[in-house]
């Protein structure tokens, strides 16, 4: 029999990082686009109110875009997947709307963000390529 140790140890350490890496991507690649998302989303409302209520409602927003980006970053695979299939919904929406008559403008301009951080999720929730 053979001593297999080394190539056995050698990939796993290489997968480890690679995944562990994807996750990293994930997360930072969540918090980005979200707030690239965000930007574009309040450019396009019209006539938005900076009052109490709509400061304390972007406050809530990024503080739950952080939460949620710490523990993608600390590799919480069921959480990924689950805002994997989130962003699908989303993005499969927003396609749906973009192909009607009346959509909001921002759409086309959103709709790659959605996309990118549906597949930056799905790769680390599912180990894609």
């Amino acid at each position: 029999m053979e001593n297999n140790s080394e190539n056995s140890i050698l990939p796993d350490s290489t997968q480890t990082l690679g995944r562990a890496r994807k996750f990293k991507q994930a997360g930072y690649g969540f918090l980005v686009m979200n707030l690239v998302y965000l930007v574009v989303v309040v450019k396009f409302i019209p006539a938005l109110n900076f009052d109490v209520s709509a400061l304390l409602s972007f406050l809530a927003y990024v503080l739950l875009l952080g939460f949620l980006t710490y523990y993608i970053l600390q590799k919480k695979k069921l959480l990924t997947q689950v805002l994997a299939v989130i962003y699908a919904g989303r993005s499969g929406n927003a396609i749906y709307f973009l192909l009607g008559d009346n959509i909001f403008p921002a759409v086309p301009f959103f709709l790659p963000c959605l996309l990118i951080t549906f597949y930056l999720l799905g790769r680390a929730g599912w180990d894609w390529p």
